[in-house]
């Protein structure tokens, strides 16, 4: 039996039909299972490594932690005494040392946000209505950045780092998932706890966050939420009040006698003067640097949910700036990863500029 001939060119057609018409097999081939799987094996790395950081200080500076338990530290690290007293809960009720409630936390909340953040990438319009061969792309940028971002954890380490991230994850999605009528009360509530924990951690992160989601609610675009335009600006507003009577109740209350020291409460004069500042930063910024541009250039297309973490980025960005050291780019890691879904959103739409971007676009598509 002869067999029919083939022109030099099948190959080639064959593959573009692959490509353009994938068959039923390959669209189950999707990528969340392995996305997740490197994800969670980049941070429980970070995890392990700060064990050993908080092993190190338990050990050989085994007195470190406890002037902030006692409140006698300096500010602003005594200011931020959420995760400290936690693990010392721990140190009293259960014999650990403040390394292991330190890690308990790191995992618990690193894990937690990292899985939040990737299905905020998840329920992108864009992403949900693009092939298999962009979902892979876009999980591999997310994966890329997540452990990008994480490797400075390290650089000027503090406790406060992985769970500060866990609660803004939280906050931030859900501030923008997609939500229906009959869950607004518990996202408001959520969103008031997550609020309230993250004070006592770090208040200025719950202030930004919500003050740039009180901002985009007022902007034409305001309904674009998880929950309704009047709903959003009352919580938000809410938000930043409990952070703000938090704060103030920790500096004026509980620890009134806590001093800056030497150190300078405004550090942006104090950096401009060390170059050496300047290179993290720089390295760091990077990536948002980019997305800031993307999103300028394509803020037409940008929904109100986008432009409420921009907004919120900037404000902690100008705090950062302003109030911290500029080569501590740890500071601003919360804010960096939730960013991530917009960054890649953004990518994918140079590669398909048509591709929708609106909170109401493809609804009901499925990755």
């Amino acid at each position: 039996m002869e067999q029919p001939l083939r022109s030099e060119t099948a190959p080639a057609e064959h593959s573009a039909r692959a490509i353009a018409s994938p068959t039923p097999g390959a669209r189950m081939l999707n990528p969340q299972r392995a996305t997740r799987l490197l994800i969670l094996a980049a941070v429980l790395g970070v995890c392990d490594q700060n064990y050993w950081l908080y092993s190190n200080v338990d050990h050989y500076f085994s007195g470190n932690w406890m002037p902030y338990v006692r409140g006698t530290g300096g500010a602003p690290e005594q200011y931020r005494i959420g995760v400290k007293m936690v693990a010392w809960w721990f140190v009293k009720h259960l014999s650990w040392g403040f390394r292991h409630g330190f890690s308990l936390m790191d995992v618990i909340t690193s894990t937690v946000g990292v899985l939040l953040v990737y299905q905020l990438l998840l329920g992108r319009p864009t992403i949900r209505a693009a092939s298999t061969a962009v979902q892979w792309f876009a999980s591999a940028g997310f994966a890329l950045l997540v452990c990008y971002y994480m490797a400075w954890v390290g650089f000027f380490f503090r406790p406060e780092t992985l769970p500060s991230f866990g609660l803004t994850a939280c906050m931030a999605w859900l501030w923008t998932r997609r939500s229906g009528e009959g869950t607004a009360g518990w996202t408001i509530c959520g969103l008031l706890l997550c609020a309230a924990a993250q004070s006592w951690i770090r208040a200025d992160i719950p202030c930004a966050l919500n003050a740039g989601m009180f901002l985009a609610s007022l902007t034409r675009r305001g309904g674009g939420l998880s929950i309704s335009r009047r709903k959003a600006l009352v919580t938000s507003a809410s938000c930043v009040a409990v952070s703000v009577g938090t704060q103030l109740y920790i500096m004026r209350v509980l620890y009134p006698h806590a001093s800056y020291g030497g150190t300078p409460l405004f550090m942006l004069t104090h950096d401009i003067r060390q170059p050496l500042t300047f290179p993290p930063f720089l390295i760091f910024m990077l990536p948002l640097a980019w997305t800031a541009v993307q999103a300028w250039r394509q803020r037409c297309a940008v929904d109100t949910r986008s432009w409420g973490l921009l907004l919120a980025a900037a404000i902690y960005f100008l705090l950062w700036v302003v109030l911290g050291k500029l080569d501590e780019v740890r500071i601003f890691i919360p804010f960096a990863v939730v960013l991530i879904p917009l960054t890649m959103e953004l990518a994918v739409r140079r590669i398909a500029p048509g591709a929708p971007l609106g909170a109401d676009a493809n609804r009901g598509a499925e990755v």
